[in-house]
């Protein structure tokens, strides 16, 4: 599929209507700001109420919150965005329908956005969102100016998920759920690594690393691939690629530079940074610009962000929810404090994950002096009814010989009752335990 790349995006007509389902997410609202930025009236839904969406009423959206009704989709809709959660039989999907209206998953909208610029694409398991928030610093501190459209709120960007630039240059998350990645044909990628990730979706291991070589097959042959020596998988799927592939360590004397100014901790972020590295020393990007940036990085949004101290402990908000991140997360946490007693909260996130991943999930936490395992998150779209009594979060918890506690109140009270001066508490998981800190905080 040919790449089109346009020299200005202002061409976008402007005063025509978009609307989206979810804009509350991550992802679409970020498309939603994008659209904004260049012109169009932004309308949608959403059944909560949150930072983002305050967000977004503020740069001129229009926001409803609560059960979808097919009466807030505008008849003069020229396009209807989608998060992946939402089914055709939703309401406002239906009415879109009826009245003839495009309707776009987000991942497809994306893909068309990006046509219209240089992309870059960073992919992989785990450590995606870092990496991408890593890479369009760098880029900004080169002077490059990349649009940016990422799966994390980042204080540069005003703790948002979007940033307008003013180039050829677009830097986006390109996550493999769905599929989602292979909408993409980007000029350049990053690929971090590849795990057993979405099995539910996946079915199995093969069917995976299938979508990731036909992910490279995308990439433009003039461009670049940047991969992971480290990930003994990446070099062989790397080879249907028609690109140059560029790999990168980190057990290099580079790797010990970067290490020294690197703020965040883990080896999990060294080798972000690495990726970093070597993807700007492709652009010719000069060796001093590339180290200030990444010496300049102070983390993104729940990943192993500093919430504040309560009772004399540091409470930590962070994403890890699947085992590979669990335990690069605590151990860049022991890396940190390797003296303090590290308390962790996980919340499973959707029983699918869970059931197919448990054994892997009964070893994540060894680092951790302290375990508190919440309730299952529910994810719509992905969880059904049917639970393995054996391998839920009761029965994890059990297995590790840690606390279960239902809901978030209970981890409070736990909390209040046991916590001691220089604790270090990790709320941990994709669900909604990104307002347990919050909680935490204000008891």
């Amino acid at each position: 599929m040919p790449r089109r790349i346009a020299k200005k995006v202002s061409h976008v007509k402007p005063r025509k209507l978009i609307y989206c389902i979810g804009i509350g997410g991550i992802g679409v609202s970020a498309l939603a700001q994008w659209y904004l930025a260049h012109g169009w009236d932004v309308s949608g839904s959403d059944t909560t109420h949150s930072v983002v969406t305050d967000q977004l009423k503020k740069r001129g959206a229009i926001v409803h919150i609560g059960r979808h009704r097919a009466s807030w989709v505008p008849r003069d809709t020229k396009l209807l965005i989608y998060t992946a959660a939402i089914q055709a039989d939703n309401p406002e999907r239906q009415r879109a329908t009826k009245l003839k209206i495009p309707q776009f998953a987000y991942a497809e909208a994306l893909g068309e956005i990006s046509k219209r610029y240089k992309t870059i694409a960073i992919s992989g398991a785990h450590g995606k969102s870092t990496t991408t928030a890593m890479v369009s610093l760098m880029l900004i501190k080169a002077g490059l100016n990349p649009t940016v459209i990422i799966g994390t709120r980042m204080r540069e960007f005003g703790n948002t998920n979007f940033h307008k630039g003013r180039s050829e240059w677009l830097v986006i998350e390109a996550d493999e759920f769905h599929h989602s990645f292979l909408q993409y044909y980007p000029y350049a990628a990053i690929t971090t690594n590849v795990d057993r990730e979405h099995l539910d979706y996946y079915k199995n291991f093969s069917n995976i690393k299938k979508a990731f070589q036909k992910f490279f097959s995308h990439i433009d042959p003039s461009g670049f691939l940047v991969i992971n020596r480290e990930d003994p998988i990446l070099k062989n799927l790397a080879l249907v690629s028609h690109c140059r592939v560029l790999l990168y360590d980190t057990i290099n004397s580079r790797a010990k530079q970067i290490r020294r100014v690197l703020r965040v901790p883990g080896k999990h972020n060294l080798s972000n940074a690495m990726a970093c590295d070597t993807f700007g020393a492709a652009l010719q990007i000069p060796a001093s610009t590339r180290l200030k940036a990444l010496a300049a990085f102070r983390g993104t949004w729940r990943r192993f962000e500093f919430r504040g101290m309560w009772h004399g402990a540091r409470i930590y908000d962070d994403y890890a929810h699947h085992p590979t991140e669990i335990k690069a997360t605590l151990a860049g946490a022991r890396e940190q404090f390797p003296k303090k007693h590290i308390w962790c909260v996980f919340q499973p996130h959707h029983n699918a994950r869970l059931r197919l991943l448990f054994t892997d999930f009964i070893k994540s936490f060894t680092v951790a002096d302290r375990l508190t395992i919440l309730e299952t998150y529910k994810v719509e779209g992905r969880d059904t009814e049917e639970r393995d009594k054996r391998r839920n979060a009761a029965a994890l918890a059990h297995k590790i010989g840690d606390d279960f506690i239902r809901d978030r109140s209970g981890a409070v009270a736990l909390l209040k009752r046991d916590v001691s001066r220089g604790d270090v508490i990790i709320c941990m998981g994709a669900g909604d335990i990104g307002a347990l800190a919050t909680e935490i905080l204000r008891s």
